[in-house]
């Protein structure tokens, strides 16, 4: 398909747009507007996938629309991460210079443990910033609250959003101190999370969410059931003490 070129204005803008956790019904309005309104679209995907999940959720929004995907690296070498987020920014750049709107989609919120974060860390070097938006989308940790009418925080109560670590251990101190505690990243550390939630008394205190809006979508407080599942990937624990009165 040929690239559609904007003769209305010099330049384009560029719109990073949280599409929510996986249920279409949680895209925001403004979400909706702005992928409807942009000349193309950018969509991630990991090498190691099929398909791009932030794509699924928009199917019957993005439909008529020039999508380019772009396909990145699973890996931890960081040259070559930086080197993917910088031809993709490039990428991103040439149809802004175009005069094209652009919207580049990322499932949850852009701005909350997203890869999003480092291709805007791209973008800001090679795009003036007026023509930088990001649009803020649903965390999957609020979506699986909601869900279950789990309260996530009340009064002076402390909230700690955290990735889980190598050293599972590591967690006792925040688990300590905050009120509730919200564990992304959970992968394949989710037995030894059960274990030391367990261990501290807080197993029965949790929420465990896994693919939030998705077909394959599993939310259970019975964590212990869990044990031996392997079923942390794209999961998020919430870990809630008790409220004294």
């Amino acid at each position: 398909m040929k690239t559609r070129v904007n003769k209305d204005k010099e330049k384009g803008n560029f719109y990073g747009v949280g599409v929510g956790p996986g249920d279409n019904e949680l895209l925001t309005l403004k979400a909706v507007r702005i992928i409807k309104s942009v000349d193309c679209i950018f969509v991630p995907r990991a090498d190691s996938k099929e398909s791009s999940l932030a794509l699924d959720i928009v199917n019957e929004v993005v439909s008529g629309k020039r999508v380019i995907e772009q396909v990145y690296p699973m890996v931890r070498d960081k040259t070559k991460l930086k080197a993917a987020w910088l031809k993709a920014a490039n990428e991103i750049k040439y149809e802004v210079e175009l005069g094209n709107d652009v919207a580049y989609l990322t499932i949850g919120d852009p701005l909350t443990f997203s890869t999003y974060c480092y291709l805007l860390q791209q973008l800001s070097k090679i795009i003036p910033s007026q023509k930088i938006h990001t649009i803020p989308g649903i965390t999957s940790y609020n979506a699986a609250a909601c869900m279950v009418n789990f309260p996530l925080i009340e009064q002076d109560e402390k909230l700690a959003v955290i990735p889980v670590s190598k050293e599972v251990r590591e967690l006792r101190q925040i688990l300590e101190t905050f009120d509730t505690i919200v564990l992304m990243k959970v992968a394949k550390k989710l037995d030894e999370i059960i274990e030391l939630l367990d261990e501290m008394n807080l197993i029965d205190n949790s929420l465990f969410a896994s693919y939030v809006g998705f077909n394959k979508e599993f939310i259970t407080q019975d964590l212990k059931s869990l044990r031996g599942s392997g079923k942390g990937y794209l999961s998020v624990i919430i870990v809630r003490k008790p409220f004294h009165t």
